[in-house]
């Protein structure tokens, strides 16, 4: 146990518990894994919903991002306030996610590596950049 705590000091914490201190970053991958445990129920794999009762993510517009945060932190109508439940990182990263999936250009600094090409309002495959 002493020398394990010697190698700590003279070496730094393992690689995974160093991994594990970083500060995450938003990404599309964290905001799939948000998705999918959080939203598909009502919202449905990859954006596609089978009822007309919830929001189709699909047309949800791509410059209008402060409504996209009020609805989900907030709530609204049948959908319930998700702000004591996800972390800010968790939030961009659905928003990142939303966006891959709809064929949206990634913003500015962000890289389009783990898009998720889905299918359109339509049915149709989005386009991808």
């Amino acid at each position: 146990m002493v020398l394990a705590a010697l190698a700590a000091l003279a070496f730094g914490p393992p690689p995974a518990v160093a991994a594990a201190a970083a500060e995450v970053q938003p990404s599309v991958e964290l905001g799939r894994k948000t998705y999918v445990t959080s939203c598909t129920r009502c919202h449905g794999i990859n954006l596609v919903t089978s009822s007309s009762a919830h929001f189709d993510l699909r047309t949800f517009p791509r410059d209008d991002k402060p409504r996209f945060t009020r609805s989900v932190m907030q709530g609204v109508r049948a959908m319930p306030a998700w702000g004591s439940v996800l972390k800010p990182v968790q939030l961009e990263s659905l928003w990142l996610y939303v966006g891959s999936v709809n064929g949206w250009p990634a913003p500015a600094g962000e890289s389009s590596a783990g898009a998720v090409p889905g299918p359109t309002a339509q049915g149709a495959p989005a386009a991808t950049q």
